[in-house]
C-alpha cells in the first residue's frame, strides 16, 4: 500500500528483489497523492509495475487513514494476500495496517522504529501507530532498533535490513542525465544551492514561510538557488514572493521528475530542506545538507552523512549552511563504506527475511 510520491521510492527495490526471488509483489495505489498524473509518471520513471487498484482520492483532514482503510478492506480481501507490507509514516501507511489488522492478515513495516521525538508531528504518531500493529519490523539503521526494544518491542519481531532508499538511488544513477532539466541554463556543478520545502510546520503558517523567503533571499547573495515548489507549498507563495525570490536569485520551478531532481542535487554545492528523504540522498550523493527541523528521525544522515541540523526557525539557515560547507566534502554514496545500512542491498535482505518466514 502506497500514495505518496516518496513511497513509490522505496517500493520499486521491493518489487524489484521481489521478482528476483520469484515472487510476486502487488501493489495498490490509495489515491493518497491529490496528482494522479504525477503519480503515474513516477512509477513509470520508476519501472514500477501497474497497481493492481487505485483507489479514489481521499483529501487531507480528520480520520483519513482510517477512510482509506475502509475502501481497502475490500480490496485486500479479494486480493487475498499472504502478507501485507506497508513503508514509511504517510497516512497510506497506517491505512494499510488498519486494513490488514481487520482482515487479520499479517503485516510488514518497511522503515520501522524511526523516532524525531517530536510527538505532536502526524509522521510521528503514524510510525508508532504501525509500529503497534507490525508482525514484522525492518529496521532502516540500529537507531530504529534502540527504539523498538525500548518501546518493548520482542526482538524477534525486528530485522535491521538497512535504507531501500539507497537501493533505488543506486539503480537510479545509473541513468541520471547530465544536468537537470526544467532549471534553466547557467548552473554551475557546485555553484548553486537547492531548497526543497512542503512541510506543514514550514509552509502552513504565512509568516513563517514570508521569513523563510526572507532569508533565502539573503542566501543567494553567496550564490544561485534552486527551489522546485511543492503544489502545498504553491498554494501560500504568491506572486509577490515569487518576484523577491526572483530578483535575489533563486529560481522557483515547477516540480522535477525524479531523475531530474537527482541530477540537480547531485551536483548542488548545498541543499536545504525540511524533507524526510531528502537528508537521506544528498548523504548517499555526498552533498553538504541542512534540514530545516528541530529533530530528525534518520540519525545516520546526521552521524555518518552531510546532514546538519539547523532547527525550525529560517533565521538559523545561514549559520547552518556556513557550516554545512565549511565541513569536508563527502564522495558520493561514502555513507555506504561506514554503514551497512547504506549498502544498496536492503530490499534484497527484507523479502529474504520474508521468505524465512513462509511468507
Amino acid at each position: 500500500m502506497v500514495g505518496t510520491r516518496p513511497n513509490f521510492v522505496k517500493l520499486a527495490p521491493l518489487v524489484a528483489a521481489a521478482r528476483a526471488a520469484g515472487r510476486r509483489l502487488r501493489w495498490v495505489h490509495t489515491g493518497q497523492h491529490e496528482s494522479p498524473a504525477l503519480s503515474r509518471a513516477l512509477w513509470r520513471e520508476l519501472c514500477l509495475p501497474a497497481p493492481v487498484a487505485v483507489l479514489e482520492h481521499v483529501p487531507p483532514g480528520r480520520r483519513r487513514a482510517e477512510r482509506m482503510a475502509t475502501a481497502l478492506v475490500p480490496v485486500l480481501a479479494g486480493l487475498d494476500p499472504s502478507l501485507v507490507v506497508v513503508v514509511g509514516d504517510v497516512d497510506s501507511t497506517v491505512a494499510g495496517a488498519l486494513a490488514a489488522r481487520r482482515l487479520g492478515l499479517p503485516l510488514a513495516h518497511v522503515e520501522a522504529g524511526l523516532r524525531s521525538g517530536e510527538r505532536g508531528l502526524p509522521e510521528e504518531r503514524n510510525r508508532r501507530r504501525v509500529d503497534r500493529l507490525a508482525q514484522l519490523l525492518h529496521a532502516s539503521e540500529p537507531s530504529a532498533v534502540a527504539h523498538l526494544r525500548r518501546e518493548g518491542v520482542p526482538a524477534a519481531h525486528i530485522h535491521l535490513a538497512g535504507n531501500v532508499v539507497a537501493d533505488a538511488l543506486a539503480d537510479a544513477r545509473r541513468t541520471l542525465p547530465a544536468r537537470a532539466r526544467g532549471v534553466g541554463a547557467g548552473l554551475v556543478p557546485r555553484g548553486y544551492g537547492v531548497v526543497t520545502l512542503h512541510r506543514a510546520a514550514s509552509v502552513d503558517a504565512p509568516a513563517r514561510l514570508a521569513r523563510t523567503v526572507q532569508v533565502l533571499c539573503g542566501l543567494a547573495r553567496q550564490r544561485p538557488w534552486v527551489f522546485p515548489v511543492h503544489p502545498r507549498t504553491a498554494r501560500g507563495l504568491g506572486a509577490a514572493a515569487r518576484r523577491a525570490l526572483g530578483r535575489a536569485g533563486v529560481r522557483v520551478v515547477a516540480p522535477l521528475g525524479r531523475r531530474d531532481f537527482l541530477a540537480l542535487l547531485r551536483d548542488a554545492a548545498v541543499v536545504v530542506t525540511d524533507s524526510g528523504g531528502v537528508p537521506v540522498e544528498a548523504s548517499l550523493l555526498g552533498v553538504p545538507c541542512v534540514t530545516l527541523r528541530a529533530r530528525y528521525e534518520h540519525r545516520l544522515t546526521l552521524t555518518h552523512g552531510s546532514n546538519v541540523l539547523a532547527g525550525a526557525d529560517a533565521r538559523r539557515l545561514p549559520a547552518a549552511v556556513a557550516r554545512a560547507l565549511g565541513r569536508p566534502r563527502r564522495r558520493p554514496c561514502g555513507p555506504r563504506r561506514a554503514s551497512p545500512c547504506w549498502d544498496g542491498r536492503a530490499a534484497g535482505r527484507i523479502v529474504g527475511h520474508w521468505l524465512v518466514h513462509g511468507m
